[in-house]
């Protein structure tokens, strides 16, 4: 972060503005330029699901507060709060954009006023800097008409109200349909609204180009957008490709998501993890019929706009009338995974938490869970323990001893037995069940294992059997997919079979709510994700299995 102290002798004015502050009075356009008061009032959003460096001048911040006074955000009265100014999560949008990646992304809830401190930005941009073009088009149905209605209604329209004798105005406007923009000629800055096609991107240079609601832009607009916008900027020095809006119905081919996700990109992101457990979305409070619901109080944790710029009765109401799946893009940043083609568990944290090597030896405890393919064409035996590496014991001890800070406790995934077809599987089941006298889990919903299930209870004794629901099949993915995110799930790269399942598995929806589990590829129904459903099967059961009472039982044979 770029700072620089306040001038000798403004201290007190200062610590008297920041003390304002954190009693939650709204700091003006004057207190802002002051670096503490800004810092401590960007401070204030709640965490983000992702943010990358943050950066504040002098100069960022004069022309995002100039943007902000021609659009008049010191005179307009917020819904949320009843306050003027700008609001927290709008200084991080400028501090992100002033960071100065090619590539940024912005995805904020609705109702956030991310557009507004974009415009703010530009417009401040086009005040203080010379020769620098920007470009700002809507991809949404009806963009072109969206866009112009923004442009008008949103920008257009304040600022005559700060200059309501065009004369006295900086920059000249033009209004005309199809020519949307505005110019500040002596300095040769130029902004202007486009249609939502690459066409008025193809020619000239930017300095800017601006795709907002990109979560709505089709594949072919998105590629499109791409190949035709970054070659205008190769001869820009600090050039900027902004993608904004709101999560999608799909991800695959999405020019928001695949901004968000480029390493290289700069991004701010709130909103709930894809990991979220769907049962949390069933109902905006914890009922009878929903125990593990909790909207609004994700709401009040993700969403920076709630008591600013957004009542929160009225992110209510539209819980209430909007499908559900439209109200968790929207107001929770929850990608959907229309069109089928979509991995279910992202590359970057499988990655992370791989260790090399096979399966090693048993541990002291574990579960055990078996899947088969419906038509008998794979079958896995999966497992799930609490893991302890050696320097897990050394961190263990340390951290009795006071040494060194408690680290999080792992668990592991794996591969206990993997087959092509089913003939004698049951056999396998039986003989490893009573090694390591453990039931065995399967999903009492599937068919296939079912047949498998018979033959097990057949034997003399029969096998321990821990018939798991369909709602554990759910909670099993999500446990899977949460503990990959937290980075306390590790697996082990020779597990090939694992490995490829975890390339391929899609989001099958089970149930309402977005309810999911593993699926296999569209149009690939013979392939292989049982050891992804084992596994995930011994996630969930974990628990009712002995755990360890020490680091050292956790420790392997051998």
């Amino acid at each position: 972060m770029t700072t620089k102290p306040a001038p000798r002798g403004r201290a007190s004015t200062v610590t008297k503005i920041i003390t304002s502050a954190r009693s939650g009075v709204q700091p003006s356009l004057a207190d802002l330029q002051h670096e503490s008061v800004w810092l401590e009032w960007r401070s204030r959003i709640p965490e983000p699901l992702r943010v990358t460096d943050l950066v504040t001048t002098d100069q960022g911040r004069a022309e995002f507060l100039e943007g902000a006074r021609l659009l008049r955000l010191d005179q307009r009265v917020r819904a949320g709060d009843g306050q003027r100014g700008p609001t927290p999560i709008q200084l991080v949008i400028a501090d992100e954009l002033g960071a100065g990646h090619l590539l940024n992304a912005v995805l904020e809830p609705r109702r956030t006023t991310k557009t507004t401190s974009i415009q703010c930005v530009l417009l401040g941009r086009g005040q203080e800097r010379e020769d620098y073009v920007m470009g700002w088009t809507v991809t949404m149905v009806g963009g072109g008409q969206k866009g112009r209605e923004r442009f008008l209604l949103d920008m257009v329209a304040p600022i005559r109200r700060v200059y309501p004798d065009p004369k006295s105005m900086p920059f000249k406007i033009n209004e005309g349909k199809g020519s949307e923009s505005i110019s500040w000629a002596r300095r040769g800055n130029h902004f202007a609204l486009y249609a939502p096609t690459s066409d008025g991107f193809r020619s000239g240079g930017f300095d800017v180009a601006w795709v907002d609601e990109a979560g709505e832009a089709d594949p072919e607009i998105s590629l499109d957008l791409i190949v035709s916008v970054l070659p205008t900027m190769d001869t820009k020095p600090g050039a900027q490709f902004i993608a904004s809006g709101t999560a999608a119905s799909y991800t695959t081919g999405n020019l928001l998501y695949d901004t968000l996700e480029d390493p290289t990109a700069g991004v701010i992101r709130h909103g709930v993890p894809q990991s979220v457990d769907p049962e949390e979305l069933e109902d905006w409070e914890p009922s009878a019929e929903h125990p593990r619901a909790r909207v609004r109080e994700l709401i009040e944790i993700h969403h920076p706009g709630v008591g600013y710029t957004t009542p929160l009765d009225a992110v209510e109401r539209n819980f209430r009338k909007f499908p559900r799946d439209k109200f968790t893009r929207e107001y929770l940043g929850l990608f959907g995974t229309e069109g089928g083609a979509d991995r279910i568990i992202a590359p970057a944290p499988w990655e992370r938490t791989s260790l090399d090597g096979d399966l090693p030896p048993a541990p002291a405890q574990f579960a055990l869970a078996m899947a088969v393919h419906p038509d008998g064409l794979w079958a896995s035996l999966g497992v799930a323990w609490y893991y302890a590496a050696a320097e897990d014991l050394v961190s263990s001890a340390l951290a009795l001893e006071g040494a060194a800070p408690e680290q999080p406790e792992r668990i592991a995934i794996g591969l206990l037995h993997h087959q092509a077809g089913i003939k004698g599987f049951a056999l396998t089941a039986l003989q490893l069940a009573r090694k390591y006298n453990l039931p065995i889990i399967y999903d009492k919903a599937s068919q296939a294992a079912g047949v498998e299930i018979e033959t097990l209870q057949r034997a003399t004794p029969p096998a321990r059997l821990i018939a798991a629901t369909t709602e554990d099949v759910r909670r099993g993915a999500t446990k899977m997919l949460k503990l990959l995110d937290a980075g306390v799930l590790v697996h082990f790269r020779r597990q090939q079979h694992l490995e490829r399942a975890a390339e391929i598995a899609i989001k099958r929806a089970i149930g309402t709510y977005g309810g999911f589990g593993f699926g296999r590829p569209r149009n690939d129904y013979a392939a292989d994700i049982t050891p992804l459903e084992a596994c995930s099967l011994a996630l969930q059961f974990l628990d009712d299995a002995p755990k360890p009472t020490s680091p050292a039982d956790a420790m392997y044979f051998g």
